[in-house]
């Protein structure tokens, strides 16, 4: 039963055990890299991924993904510093950085509802509002970066110090709450299981899905604005990629893509680790594109280790059930 226990835990974390690995070797030949000073600095460049990526939680729990979350990560920035520029009151250009990643979110969830969409249709459909939420952003600013006016108060203290981790965690924590204690993180599940017997069962799959992705446009715009407070200042390709992190931190935290299940909690563990991974590797002298290959890799090493398991779980029933009979 032990020997059985172990393959299972290295099968469910394969890929967090190799990460982990990388870590512990890196800690025992870079004396500064497991510091406290370190680990902080790590935990505030994760925050915004970390915050996407509840959001992404949702969505590829409930059956499908959103890959526009890098653009409203970029627009809800350039949003938010343009009116503070203006002069609009910072609560309220917050609000309009916020609004527009609700109103992509809905969009989207819309589209994909009114089609019926499953994963495939979903990947379509956020992809091309991938191309035209980052279109939008660069308009205002000609693709040129944008500095911030900002002054001391609320807008500035949302990415400066410890707040970018409350925020995260804060976040983290309701969702998980919602997504293991209500009828709502029910549901979410079941739709992502079988959106099909979720309908016939009575439960409003259009409505909900819509609100996964209203989510998580709310929570890119959240990472989005974040990030601008943290360098008062907007970049209309701040957000270039950023749907390829998110992705990786929840796969490796071990939300399958198929859906139906999964934490927000391991999102948080997921994100967390590939920020370590990636501060490991810039010690290590590995360069960004080099990065970049290896979170690519990482994503296609969690979803080949998800079908695997699948397929290792389906053998193993039936030669249960055999036995049995």
């Amino acid at each position: 039963m032990n020997r059985t226990r172990v393959i299972d835990i290295i099968r469910s974390n394969g890929i967090l055990l190799v990460i982990l690995l990388l870590i512990i070797v890196t800690g025992i030949t870079e004396r500064n890299f497991l510091t406290v000073g370190n680990l902080l600095n790590v935990l505030r460049q994760v925050a915004v991924v970390g915050i996407v990526a509840c959001g992404m939680t949702y969505c590829i729990i409930g059956g499908a993904f959103d890959l526009s979350v890098g653009s409203v990560v970029s627009l809800a920035g350039v949003i938010t510093i343009l009116n503070i520029n203006a002069g609009t009151n910072e609560y309220v250009a917050v609000a309009y950085g916020l609004l527009a990643g609700v109103a992509t979110g809905v969009i989207n969830g819309t589209l994909i509802s009114l089609i019926n969409g499953r994963s495939s249709e979903a990947f379509i459909v956020t992809y091309g509002m991938q191309v035209v939420v980052a279109s939008i952003a660069l308009f205002p600013s000609n693709g040129l970066f944008i500095a911030g006016r900002v002054s001391d108060g609320f807008f500035k203290s949302l990415g400066q110090g410890f707040m970018p981790i409350v925020i995260f965690l804060g976040i983290a924590t309701i969702m998980q709450f919602v997504l293991m204690k209500t009828k709502y993180g029910r549901h979410m599940c079941f739709i992502g299981s079988n959106m099909d017997v979720a309908k016939m069962s009575g439960i409003n799959v259009k409505l909900n899905r819509i609100s996964y992705f209203a989510l998580s446009g709310l929570l890119a715009g959240i990472g989005g604005i974040v990030l601008c407070s943290r360098v008062t200042s907007s970049n209309p390709t701040a957000g270039l990629n950023y749907e390829m992190d998110v992705i990786a931190a929840v796969v490796v935290g071990g939300t399958p893509m198929s859906g139906g299940k999964g934490s927000v909690y391991r999102t948080v563990v997921g994100a967390v680790i590939i920020g370590i991974m990636s501060n490991a590797l810039n010690i290590l002298g590995i360069t960004a594109y080099h990065q970049q290959i290896v979170k690519g890799l990482l994503i296609i090493a969690a979803v080949a280790m998800d079908i695997l398991n699948k397929q290792i779980s389906l053998r193993e029933m039936t030669h249960a059930k055999v036995y049995v009979g």
